[in-house]
C-alpha cells in the first residue's frame, strides 16, 4: 500500500532536482523550462493519491468486522442469526458466547466427528459452507435445550425454559473424550476437536 506514496515522493524530489540543476547544467538547460515543475506537481499528486488510498483502505480494515475464526466463542444470539460470514467473535470467557468454533468446512465436507447431521457439533450451513461449533459452556450453569432445534441458550437455573428443557453442566472436561467422567455418561456430549465432554443432566439432577 505504500509503492504509489513511494512513487510521489521519487516524482517530487526528481522534479526538484530538476528544477534546481536545469540553469547550472547544459544539458538539462535543454529540456523544456517548465520540465522541473512539471515532475515536481506529478510527484505531489501522486503522493496525495496514494496517502489517500492508504488512508481509506486502512479504516475500511479498521470498521470492517473481525473473521470469525477456530477457537473464537460467539453468543447464543449471534448464532440464532444464523448469517455465516456476518457472525462476530465474542470472548470465550463470556457466559453468553456459548459456541465455540471447532471447524470451518465447505461443499459437504463433515465436521471433525465425521458428521454433518446429527453431529456432537451446533452446525451453521448454508449450503456451502458449515460452521461446526463445540459447546462452550460452564459447569452449575443452566441452559434451555430444545430437542427439534440445535442450539442452546443461557439461563438462569431457577427460572423454567418456555422453549424447552433447562438442562445444568454436572461437569465439562477438556482434553479428553472419556464420557465415562460424567454421573451420566448417555447425558454427555462428545467432541473431537477440541477434546471436550460435556455432562449435561436436568436440573435438579445431583452431580
Amino acid at each position: 500500500m505504500f509503492i504509489i506514496p513511494a512513487l510521489g515522493v521519487v516524482l517530487l524530489v526528481a522534479g526538484l532536482v530538476l528544477r534546481a540543476r536545469a540553469k547550472t547544467t547544459p544539458t538539462l538547460a535543454k529540456l523544456p523550462a517548465n520540465t522541473g515543475v512539471v515532475v515536481a506537481v506529478a510527484g505531489v499528486l501522486v503522493l496525495a493519491l496514494g496517502l489517500l488510498a492508504t488512508i481509506t483502505r486502512a479504516t475500511t480494515t479498521a470498521t470492517h468486522d473481525p473473521e470469525l475464526a477456530v477457537g473464537n466463542c460467539v453468543t447464543a444470539t449471534d448464532y440464532r442469526g444464523a448469517q455465516i460470514g456476518k457472525i462476530r467473535p465474542t470472548a470465550c470467557e463470556d457466559k453468553a458466547a456459548v459456541y465455540e468454533l471447532a471447524a470451518a468446512v465447505t461443499n459437504g465436507a463433515t465436521c471433525p466427528d465425521g458428521k454433518l447431521e446429527d453431529a456432537a457439533y451446533f452446525v451453521l450451513t448454508d449450503g456451502n459452507h458449515s460452521l461446526c461449533f463445540a459447546p462452550n459452556v460452564k459447569v452449575g450453569d443452566c441452559y434451555s435445550m430444545q430437542a427439534d432445534v440445535n442450539q442452546i441458550t443461557p439461563i438462569d437455573c431457577a427460572a423454567k425454559s418456555a422453549a424447552g428443557v433447562t438442562v445444568q453442566i454436572g461437569g465439562r472436561f477438556d482434553g479428553t473424550t472419556d464420557t465415562g467422567k460424567c454421573p451420566i455418561p448417555a447425558g454427555a456430549t462428545v467432541t473431537p476437536q477440541p477434546a471436550r465432554v460435556v455432562c449435561w443432566q436436568p436440573v435438579g439432577t445431583p452431580s
